[in-house]
């Protein structure tokens, strides 16, 4: 009997579809907006957190095709209310995926001096 249900289950957890979770959207630009603008810091540190991710995706790319340079001494509090002015000023982007209006404002605002 137990080797049936182990059977039976298995087949179960076989035969089920997970979808990866790059599947899924993670944040509009809305919701995204809602932690950078949050006083809280937890929320904040979630709001540097992604930006930091795309940039570092922007920077894995070639930097032939993304042409973005990133000064050093900046910081990401200061990238942070640059992303929500940014955001502000160009609100028809709100229902917009986060990543693409945030990859948006760095090709817009730090594009190599060349």
């Amino acid at each position: 009997m137990v080797k049936k249900f182990s059977i039976l289950l298995l087949m179960f957890f076989i035969s089920t579809k997970t979808n990866a979770a790059s599947n899924n959207l993670f944040f509009t630009t809305a919701q995204f907006m809602t932690y950078c603008k949050s006083e809280n810091l937890y929320e904040q540190g979630i709001c540097d957190g992604y930006i930091i991710a795309v940039n570092d995706v922007i920077y894995s790319l070639k930097k032939e095709n993304t042409n973005i340079c990133i000064p050093e001494n900046i910081s990401i509090k200061n990238i942070r209310l640059s992303i929500i002015n940014f955001i502000i000023d160009n609100a028809q982007l709100m229902s917009f995926e986060a990543n693409k209006v945030v990859g948006k404002f760095f090709v817009s605002n730090f594009k190599c001096k060349n």
